[in-house]
């Protein structure tokens, strides 16, 4: 979203327009999420965080410098939440919940269900290697990458802000922890020219 639609919603948000508010929810709630979720929360410490992170939020609307730049705002501040929720609890919970598979169609043949199966079988087998990978990476990789898989994917503002790094550390830091996930998880390079892995 361009700042200056985020920074509309914002003064929106804070003369009490819901849907101004709605919107920004359903824009940034996804980037909230994973930054928790990068520093390895469990789900009820990262709603926790993002709980915090949006009451905060809200309280904050009309004290803003820069509303445009929300996105960066909410990073942050779920960032440091969730350091502070790590610190006072001591501990981190590894996650991996990776729910892949729902029920088959009825219209499928068995052939169709088959194949589906073996898939579907590759696919986890593929997640479990690359979540295993994962939790052998570097703590900073593991933050990178679970920031930037956020859903929707966060802007490389947003995503500095989240990990508290400067923009152009972002993409070289992707690649280099990328083949390492690669490596680890024995994955070879995507195929197609200009997959942005």
């Amino acid at each position: 979203m361009e700042p200056e639609q985020t920074a509309a919603l914002v003064r929106g948000a804070a003369a009490g327009d819901a849907s101004a508010w709605e919107e920004l929810v359903q824009t940034y709630a996804g980037l909230v999420w994973s930054v928790a979720r990068a520093y390895r929360l469990g789900r009820a410490d990262a709603e926790d965080v993002s709980q915090t992170t949006w009451e905060r939020f809200a309280r904050s609307l009309d004290k803003l410098t820069d509303p445009g730049h929300a996105g960066a705002w909410l990073s942050t501040t779920a960032r440091r939440e969730s350091l502070r929720v790590l610190a006072a609890r001591n501990r981190t919970v590894p996650t991996g919940d990776l729910a892949w598979i729902g029920p088959a169609r009825e219209d499928e043949s068995p052939e169709e269900i088959a194949v589906a199966a073996d898939e579907e079988g590759r696919r986890d087998a593929l997640a479990g290697r690359l979540w295993q990978a994962l939790n052998q990476l570097g703590d900073n990789c593991q933050r990178l990458l679970r920031v930037l898989m956020g859903q929707p994917p966060p802007s490389y503002a947003d995503a500095a802000a989240a990990l508290g790094v400067p923009i152009g550390y972002l993409g070289p830091t992707r690649r280099r922890c990328l083949e390492k996930l690669r490596k680890l998880a024995d994955v070879s390079e995507p195929a197609e020219q200009g997959h942005d892995w």
